[in-house]
């Protein structure tokens, strides 16, 4: 249990968190980069390949050898197709989740436990994906005119649903949580949503340091399950005015409806997509070789489609959840008047995640959903010298 009772006797310490070397954070967002580029790469080469190389069509043929019932051969063929994806990306995802996160000293964790949250996430996200492209190609099926429409529908109903069991259901497969306790930290950080007349469901505390030194807070759920979570690695390495003007950052996300906004966005990227890759379907399935759209051997098209529209819109979403990330910046500096404890608690933030605190421009415009820590910190700066 996080002692917030000595948060004020442990002010001193806290504030003289010492820095991390700044080439160190360099390298580590570099090597982190790298392996997201890797990885966005093959989300492309991968499917093309076994598009254009008849993989696909192998598979289909082989299931097919194994069953005529369509649904079926949905399912063999993404067990059998996700298994030689695995093959491929596992040395990928355990070398950028938990070797990288050794040599940098952020990972607390053994290899069995890596292993264990890997399988854990492996299942849960190959269930999801087979619930979702099972679904699609029923409706590929039944409905071949309106498919992508009942698809994105479907889809963007069980994102709502995942956003309220996220915080209550996963969340706590692979961390510990618990109400934050009694004492001058709660008292305060209740204070505060109370002078602003929200009401928060909970304060929880997120066992984030069994696993890792890295900090982190956010707004997570929404209805009943909506709260706000604070790791335990911030709330050790903060003083409680920091975490104060870090909980109300989380609060105007709260006001604000980010949640929501975001939420909203995402919606629209999946009506996009589907209609997209319905366009794919219809444009390419003879040059193909595909037996109609509902031919799960078209499944990399659909794959690549997504993965494309993905890509040309991360900019954008990445840019609206900056601004929104800005404007709680802003609310929480008007809320409480804590500039100085702010800038400290991002140089905090930044030196626990090996954060690169000015990235180059280009990464950050495309890769980045918050602003550098750099620009937080100028921001707050300018919002003193306007106030």
């Amino acid at each position: 249990m996080v002692n917030t009772e000595n948060n004020t006797a442990n002010s001193e310490s806290q504030s003289e968190l010492s820095a991390v070397d700044p080439a160190e954070a360099t390298a580590y967002q570099r090597t982190k980069l790298t392996f997201s580029l890797v990885s966005m790469s093959l989300n492309i080469v991968i499917p093309l390949v076994f598009l254009f190389s008849g993989g696909s069509e192998a598979i289909r043929n082989l299931v097919e050898d194994w069953t005529s019932v369509s649904a079926l051969i949905v399912v063999f063929y993404m067990l059998v197709a996700g298994a030689g994806l695995q093959v491929i990306e596992f040395p990928l995802e355990i070398y950028s989740g938990f070797i990288v996160e050794k040599r940098f000293g952020l990972s607390k964790i053994s290899i069995w436990t890596w292993l264990l949250d890997w399988l854990k996430g492996t299942a849960i996200t190959s269930g999801l994906l087979l619930v979702i492209i099972s679904g699609m190609y029923w409706l590929l099926r039944s409905q071949p005119d309106l498919w992508w429409l009942w698809s994105a529908i479907g889809a963007s109903v069980l994102v709502v649903i995942l956003m309220a069991l996220v915080p209550v259901l996963l969340m706590p497969l692979f961390y510990k949580f618990e109400p934050i306790p009694e004492g001058e930290l709660k008292n305060r950080l209740f204070a505060l949503a109370d002078k602003i007349g929200t009401h928060v469901q909970g304060v929880y505390v997120w066992h984030l340091g069994d696993k890792t030194s890295k900090a982190n807070a956010a707004v997570t759920g929404w209805g009943r399950t909506r709260r706000i979570i604070i790791s335990d690695t911030l709330i050790e390495a903060n003083t409680p005015e920091e975490i104060e003007v870090v909980m109300a950052h989380e609060l105007g996300h709260h006001v604000r409806w980010d949640i929501w906004k975001m939420l909203a966005v995402s919606i629209a990227l999946i009506f996009i997509s589907f209609f997209v890759i319905d366009l794919a379907l219809v444009a390419w399935i003879d040059s193909l070789g595909l037996i109609g759209i509902d031919d799960i051997a078209g499944l990399p098209l659909v794959i690549l489609v997504g993965a494309v529209v993905s890509l040309v819109a991360l900019p954008i979403s990445n840019w609206l959840s900056r601004k929104a990330e800005t404007a709680a910046d802003m609310y929480a500096l008007n809320l409480t008047g804590l500039r100085d404890e702010f800038i400290s608690a991002m140089n905090k933030l930044g030196d626990q995640n090996l954060s690169q605190k000015q990235p180059h421009p280009l990464v950050e415009f495309l890769f980045h959903s918050h602003p550098s820590i750099q620009h937080r910190i100028d921001n707050a700066n300018s919002w003193s010298t306007r106030s």
